[in-house]
């Protein structure tokens, strides 16, 4: 299911004649993760982190060394939508420790998540490979939690859905920046709101002339209660 979203994605931005693929940050390849290098990952994810992959999961793989970077050629005043994502390892993010994530803050205020994120998928260098997508690294089974986080502001959100819905949302919006915000509530409390805000105002205005066969009128309604309830 992952690869087949993605290849959707993939096509239906390299025959979008508005849209552009910067070369120097795509790659586009998507293979089969070798079966046997997968036991051998599933068995040190579950030595170092005891966390259960089971034989299914082996497609969350395959995407470890794909790319995209996007951006519209339309020529809109004040507005440039750009998107894509870069993923790491699966292994790498829910094993490897990073001080990444040290010191930012967590907006629901629930817990402290911050010692336990590791990312799976984020923007492009050229958009803002701050935004991340991450997993709340929990012992269990596979996938753990995830969490939105916003590098230039230092904040994240653990979101109210899991992996796989986060990668079916990813390739449905094709990743343009700043998706996420349009899955999570906006409160006043957010660092740099301004910015925010802005990026679902370019999405907005932009979404509908560039993929106008697609409905966003889900997008347009919550960008339009997020300004009204923050007034």
């Amino acid at each position: 299911m992952i690869t087949n979203n993605y290849l959707k994605c993939l096509k239906e931005l390299e025959s979008n004649v508005s849209i552009e693929l910067v070369e120097d940050y795509t790659k586009k390849a998507v293979g089969g993760f070798p079966e046997e290098i997968f036991l051998d990952e599933k068995e040190a994810i579950l030595d170092f982190a005891n966390i259960k992959l089971k034989d299914k999961d082996i497609e969350s793989f395959d995407l470890a060394s794909t790319a995209i970077s996007w951006r519209s050629l339309l020529s809109l005043p004040d507005v440039v939508l750009k998107g894509g994502f870069v993923f790491n390892g699966i292994t790498d993010a829910l094993i490897l420790p990073t001080d990444y994530f040290k010191n930012t803050i967590n907006i629901k205020s629930d817990e402290d998540y911050s010692q336990t994120l590791g990312w799976f998928e984020r923007l492009p260098m050229g958009v803002d490979d701050s935004l991340r997508g991450c997993f709340i690294k929990e012992e269990g089974n596979f996938p753990p939690p995830v969490a939105f986080f916003n590098g230039g502001g230092e904040w994240y959100v653990k979101l109210d859905f899991d992996y796989y819905k986060y990668m079916e949302l990813l390739f449905e919006n094709y990743g343009f920046k700043g998706w996420q915000y349009f899955y999570i509530d906006i409160v006043k409390e957010i660092p740099r709101l301004d910015q925010v805000l802005d990026d679902m105002r370019v999405a907005v205005k932009t979404l509908p002339l560039l993929f106008p066969e697609k409905d966003w009128s889900y997008h347009i309604h919550r960008y339009n209660d997020t300004i009204e309830r923050l007034k």
